[in-house]
């Protein structure tokens, strides 16, 4: 009980901050790492005193949105972990029950369960660096749609606790997705991009459900930034995790500098005209409380995103035929 009491306590601490950082991408990411952290902490003190200390150093790392510290106001969990190679059998169940514990802990201080069971309590998630090495590798070989999925949110990942693993990881897999030639097929894993505006240059907004007469900003407008910013990410073998980072990997001075500016316009539109009533509302926008002025530069931003998909759809092309420098 007296652990429920502690995760309550940072419930409440998230609760009491989250309105003073609310309207800044930056600081609320911020918040939600301080909490993330805070949480990973006290689950592992808990769990070290019944289970024992960690049978090696781990890294415990965030995915999605929180991995590209992108998290709106609710944010649900995509995490893993990665422990040092140990000749002890029992490593796995030890960092999956942990894992667990990180999970139920998150679940108390705000953090909805991942639908798709991309956390650390899922075997697929938590492995050894020897282990993760070898399904990274089979990832890339197999390149089926789903473990092109499963690669392109690894790549997102940034450790959040514990000694930078993930790093060394994405250091060991870049060359072999160069060797592999698999942009060109990442590409067309995440080149679907949901229409936002209709032949009449109206909003498409949903047209049934409890989001009826809104517009779903993160598919529509943020996904093709954050998509054909991963893939620069992975072009230039980068580490870094944030869009808004990654966007300045353009090889195009101006364009780099337009694409990083409309993306920070797209957070801030989240976050000050978003439907945050849950997780799932969070990535929608009521298109009437925008101005005329900011429905039309919307409306930009959408059609910008695409001629940004396809720039590097071209930039991915011609390095196949010439290779990249």
């Amino acid at each position: 009980m007296a652990m429920n009491i502690k995760y309550a306590q940072i419930k409440a601490f998230r609760d009491q901050e989250m309105s003073h950082v609310w309207s800044s991408s930056s600081q609320l990411n911020l918040l939600h790492d301080e909490i993330i952290k805070q949480t990973v902490n006290l689950a592992v003190e808990s769990f070290q005193s019944e289970f024992g200390p960690p049978p090696s150093p781990f890294c415990f790392f965030v995915m999605g949105s929180a991995g590209r510290s992108e998290q709106g106001i609710w944010s649900d969990q995509d995490h893993g972990i990665i422990f040092n190679e140990t000749r002890d059998v029992k490593a796995q169940e030890y960092f999956l029950t942990l894992g667990k514990e990180i999970s139920e802990g998150l679940v108390e201080t705000g953090y909805q369960k991942c639908d798709g069971n991309v956390m650390a309590s899922n075997r697929l998630w938590c492995k050894s660096f020897e282990d993760w090495d070898k399904q990274l590798k089979s990832w890339v070989l197999e390149a089926s749609w789903e473990y092109i999925r499963h690669l392109l949110t690894f790549i997102d990942g940034r450790c959040l606790y514990g000694e930078d693993l993930i790093g060394h990881l994405k250091q060991s897999i870049y060359p072999f997705i160069h060797q592999k030639q698999l942009l060109s097929r990442i590409l067309e894993n995440t080149m679907h991009v949901k229409k936002g505006v209709n032949v009449l240059g109206q909003f498409l907004v949903d047209t049934h459900g409890h989001m009826t007469g809104s517009f779903n900003l993160k598919e529509t407008a943020i996904f093709p930034y954050v998509n054909a910013a991963r893939v620069m990410a992975i072009r230039e073998s980068s580490l870094i995790t944030s869009t808004y980072e990654r966007l300045h990997l353009l090889p195009d001075s101006v364009l780099k500098e337009k694409y990083a500016k409309q993306f920070l316009t797209l957070q801030s539109y989240r976050l000050q005209y978003g439907i945050h009533t849950g997780y799932d509302s969070g990535h929608y926008v009521a298109i009437g409380r925008l101005s005329k002025q900011q429905r039309k530069e919307l409306k930009e931003i959408l059609k910008d995103g695409i001629s940004l998909f396809d720039y590097v759809k071209k930039l991915v092309e011609k390095d196949d035929q010439h290779g990249h420098e």
